[in-house]
This record gives structure tokens, sequence and C-alpha cells, in this order.
């Protein structure tokens, strides 16, 4: 038999079971630091990136709370994709079945009929995403009444979905005394605010040692060939989909190129530059300061002077220069004590200074990959279904049957053709533009959750009869 280290040595036999099975001996660093602060029953947030071990990290303390004789949702975890909640839910289910615990991933684009089952079958814990959860607890198919843990995994992204409307909308159907965890690979300021309106007094964790606090500024750099430049831009600007950014050139002629490629692309940029004149210079900044314009293109010369305390993004579409340069740059952003994020495209020749300026200037840089196309196609779709779902979800069931009828058909013939497809595309990305997500965490106090049981059967009427409770059961949540 496989000997564990601590703290998995600890822990009970039908857990260690389970990590036995997942292959896992010792704890990663982002497991060290949680598994205490959750056994504890404290809120924390954790700054965590993917393949550090989180699913464990909040897996194990919720095998350990969940009551096996209590068939009903006593710990959830909200992710932003499909793919997430099943890679979740698989682990999770592994950790819980040892005592005798089900799990079942929740999520849209699948029929209701498998996750209903599950639900009724009493799920102990739930993995899904903000909107197909939100469709369960709206009919009344799900009840959170015993719900003692819940879990924000990969909560930047859900915010850049556009979820945020359904987790203020979850947040009224789950109790008030419970234990909330934030895992998050950036801490932006949205991600800050979400975490004061779900969170009570949490404590920060991050497997960096050292690191007391969030970050002001994420930085990472991707490599690239000097002729991909343009369309790694693009698709980075895409797949980040930022409030509002400066893109950093070296020349004025690759600010005049850059801003051109973009506008020609239909994403909402603007230059300044040694060429402008001042009254152009002061209408761009007067833009982007105002919230009219999302992307300014810039050289370092001309961006001298510039105070926006709310941009969330600096992208590099050249390196710096020098150490210095960089600083200056990424010290655009990360003000008035909110977190932003930098993003530097190197190749070539770049790559060995930009080496060097890491180590001149103490700052770790994470490398990431480009987008791939296959990437944006699947980000794109995660946005579109995220704003279908929170429409149609407004509509009454007969309502939605007679669209369904009425429309997919006209889809169905349209995508036979090139020039259907065409319109399609054409509608979608019109249907984008209007229906932009909503990324600003509001800091105003949440809405107000029900305060009892009857008020809740009260919005979601349709609930169905529960399945009978097996004998001696306790009625207490975890934690």
């Amino acid at each position: 038999m496989t000997q564990l280290e601590e703290p998995f040595a600890s822990l009970s036999e039908s857990i260690q079971l389970g990590i036995r099975k997942l292959g896992w001996t010792q704890a990663t660093p982002v497991q060290a630091k949680v598994l205490p602060i959750m056994r504890s029953g404290r809120d924390l947030i954790v700054q965590s990136h993917t393949g550090s071990g989180k699913t464990g990290a909040f897996g194990i303390p919720i095998a350990e709370a969940l009551d096996p004789d209590l068939d009903e949702c006593q710990a959830m975890v909200l992710v932003p994709t499909r793919e997430l909640a099943n890679q979740v839910a698989e682990e999770a289910a592994v950790l819980l079945e040892g005592k005798g615990l089900r799990t079942v991933p929740i999520y849209g684009g699948v029929g209701y009929q498998q996750q209903l089952e599950a639900i009724e079958a009493g799920a102990h814990l739930v993995v899904g995403t903000p909107g197909r959860i939100l469709d369960h607890l709206g009919a009344g198919r799900l009840n959170l009444d015993r719900l003692g843990i819940l879990v924000f995994d990969e909560a930047d992204e859900m915010l850049s979905l556009g979820f945020w409307p359904d987790m203020r909308e979850i947040q009224k159907y789950i109790p008030k005394e419970r234990q909330s965890c934030l895992f998050s690979a950036t801490i932006p300021e949205r991600v800050r605010s979400l975490a004061r309106s779900f969170l009570n007094d949490p404590e920060y964790v991050s497997p960096d040692e050292g690191q007391l606090a969030p970050q002001q500024i994420e930085h990472f750099y991707i490599v690239t060939t000097a002729q991909e430049k343009e369309g790694v831009l693009a698709r980075l600007i895409e797949h980040e989909d930022p409030e509002s950014a400066i893109i950093f050139c070296n020349t004025k002629a690759d600010v005049r190129y850059v801003t051109a490629f973009l506008q020609r692309r239909g994403i909402d940029a603007d230059q300044i530059s040694g060429d402008l004149s001042q009254a152009a210079r002061e209408v761009a900044m007067g833009k982007i300061k105002a919230g009219k314009l999302r992307f300014l293109v810039a050289t370092d010369v001309a961006a001298r002077g510039i105070d926006i305390s709310d941009l969330s993004h600096v992208l590099s579409y050249s390196a710096p220069e020098s150490p210095e340069v960089y600083v200056h740059r990424t010290g655009r952003t990360g003000r008035a004590g909110k977190a932003g994020v930098a993003i530097s495209l190197v190749s070539g020749l770049d790559i060995g200074n930009f080496r060097h300026l890491q180590k001149v200037n103490r700052i770790e840089i994470r490398e990431r990959k480009a987008p791939t196309a296959a990437n944006m196609r699947e980000r794109v779709r995660e946005r579109l279904m995220v704003k279908i779902e929170q429409e149609v979800r407004q509509l009454p069931d007969k309502e939605q049957r007679f669209l369904v009828e009425r429309f997919v058909p006209i889809v169905e013939e349209l995508a036979k053709t090139e020039d259907g497809r065409n319109d399609l595309a054409a509608i979608c990305a019109a249907y984008m533009k209007e229906h932009k997500p909503t990324t600003n965490v509001s800091d105003e106090a949440p809405a107000k959750a029900p305060e009892s049981r009857d008020e809740r059967r009260e919005q979601a009427p349709q609930r169905r009869p529960r399945r009978p409770k097996r004998g001696g059961g306790k009625r207490g949540g975890p934690g």
C-alpha cells in the first residue's frame, strides 16, 4: 500500500482510499496551505493556477465535512465551463466515494433529466456552471437550504464570461451561515469585489512563499513570431476581453499599423503618437478616460503623463527595450488600489533581452500560450451560451418551445450554404456586440436573501416532491 505523507496521512481511511486512487502521495504547496484553513471553517481567497492541485485543496475538506446520512446538497462548487465541471466532479467523486457520498456535474447544453435524477437521488456535492444551476434553482429542482460550503473555482474566468448576474441571483438561494472559498489564477478588482459580496473576513492564501497579499499586477508574456504578432494580439484581446487597455508599440509606424489592423477587425481602438496634433491626442485621451474607447495604441513617449485609474490591462505589441520602460508601461495599470494585467508579446532576439529585464526588475513574469483558433471558438461559444441562457431563462416554457419550433429550422437551413453561414456569423457578432457581458462587480450591498424556506418555496413553486430520507439521518449541515 502506498505510504501517504502529511497532511494526507492524518486523514480518515475512506478519504485516503480516494487519494491513493488519484495517485497522490504528497500534498502540493496549495493543498498544504489550504487544507488546515478550510478544515477550520474559515473563508479564504486562494490565488492558484491550473495544475496546482486546487481541486484536492477544496475537495478533501469538502469530503471530510459532508454527512452521508443527509441526502441533500451540502456543498457546491461553481465553475466557468462544462469541461471544468466534469473534471472537478470526476476528481471529487473519487474522494467522496469512500464515505458513500455522491456528486453531480451540472451545466448547460445538455438535457435536464440525468442531472435531475442525480439531484433527486440526493447528491451531496453539486459542481456546475452558474447559469444551469440557476435554472434548477428557479424551477425548484435544487434545494440549497443545507448548503454549508460554497466554492468559486476559477472566479476570474466566471466573471470574464459574464456570469456575475447569475451569481448574484444564486445568492438569494444560499444560507447566510456557510463557509465560502474563492480560487482564482488572478485577483483583479472584480474578483475582490466578488469576494466582498460572498465571503466573510477571508484569509488570503498563495502557494508563493512570502506573498501575503494579492499582487496588484499580474505579469505574463507570450512567445510568438514577428509575422504572427498582429493575429496573436487580436486573439488575445478577444480572449481576455479587457475592460480597457493601452497597447504599447516601439515605433510610430507600428502604432499606425496596429491601430488600423484592429479597427479593420471591428475592435474599438484609437492611437496617440508624436505625429498627432495636441487636439487629436486630447480627443483620444478624453474618450478612453470617459469609457467611450476601450483600446489606446501608443508609443512610450506619447503615453507619458497618461493617468487612467481604471485601466485593466497593459499589452505590449512590441517588447520593451529596457527594464525601465517595462516598469513604466506596466505601471499604467494596477492603480488606485486596483489590480491589473500586463501581457507582453515577445519574438526573435527580444526573448533574451526580455529575460534580462525580469532579473533586473525582480518581477516574476509567467509564460502563457497564445490563444489558438480552437481556443477562440470555444471562448466565443461559452460567452454566447451565457448570454442566451440569461435571456431564455426569463421566458415561460411555452414561449421557449415556440421559439425553438420557429427558429431552429431556419438556422439549420441557413447553415447548409456559405451565404447562410455568413448571415449566421453576422447575427452572432451583432448579438455579442449588443449584449456585452457584465464584468464589473458592483460593491453595492448584495441582494437580500429570502429569510425562510417558505419564502424560497414561493419563489420556486415548481419544486418536485422530495425523496424520502434514509432513517436516522442527521439534520445539521456541514461546517
